[in-house]
């Protein structure tokens, strides 16, 4: 089977560059600091044929300055849509019979944080193909069981008086549920003391669901197992 050329849709402020808040006709490419690896993603996109498809919730009026804005800073694309508003952006496609590729995605990303190198030709839309399946730790080990488009799949194994980093997670949406064992699981927002966090007593068939932003580290009181089930962002760990 062809592989069509894909079609790409891509925000603007907070994406491509750094998001400069309210603007007007005078706005000048000035104003703008390229986010992390914006020319990179872009000239690949190119490269490979896509449809490079830019959306704003900039008003109509400014179709003008952003066009020579994105000239000025090298951004190549197909069409510029304006004046889609701030609300969120849904996008809906019907998947091909007798097919298990899906055809529509969503990347949300952290403003201002850049363009991850997305693999856009795999089965599903991912950063790499080549994750690793079984990785020792210094506390233990981390099975990667399942990895797609719209979620992952780990198994954890924890040692006894061992921890895992301190960290939180700025997209990924996690859930744990202990298989065997009991863990000791901190807890806290980035306001709190680090060093001072509470803290829950999880043992077999227990689970838990952290959300963006909330601080939290796993210790092992017993050795335990665990499964990690979350959202894609493999990369998104914040370590402190």
């Amino acid at each position: 089977m062809i592989e069509r050329p894909k079609t790409i849709f891509c925000d603007i402020d907070g994406t491509l560059w750094e998001h400069v808040g309210q603007l007007d006709k005078h706005a000048t490419c000035n104003n703008y600091k390229l986010c992390n690896n914006t020319l990179n993603a872009i000239s690949l996109w190119d490269k490979q044929g896509y449809q490079i498809i830019l959306t704003t919730g900039r008003k109509e009026s400014l179709r003008k300055v952003t066009e020579e804005n994105l000239q000025k800073n090298g951004i190549v694309y197909d069409r510029l849509i304006m004046g889609l508003g701030g609300g969120d952006r849904i996008l809906i496609n019907d998947r091909k019979p007798d097919n298990n590729r899906n055809t529509a995605y969503a990347i949300n990303l952290v403003r201002n944080s850049g363009l991850q190198i997305y693999d856009f030709s795999n089965k599903f839309v991912v950063i790499s193909d080549n994750q690793p399946k079984l990785v020792d730790k210094p506390w233990g080990t981390e099975e990667l069981i399942e990895y797609n488009d719209h979620y992952v799949v780990k198994k954890l194994f924890i040692k006894k008086e061992e921890y895992c980093s301190m960290q939180y997670h700025e997209l990924k949406r996690k859930t744990i549920y202990i298989l065997s064992g009991k863990i000791k699981l901190y807890l806290g927002t980035l306001t709190d003391d680090i060093n001072n966090l509470n803290y829950k007593i999880l043992g077999s068939n227990d689970n838990i669901t952290i959300e963006p932003y909330t601080i939290h580290r796993v210790e092992g009181i017993e050795d335990s197992y665990y499964l990690e089930t979350s959202t894609n962002e493999l990369w998104d760990d914040v370590k402190l």
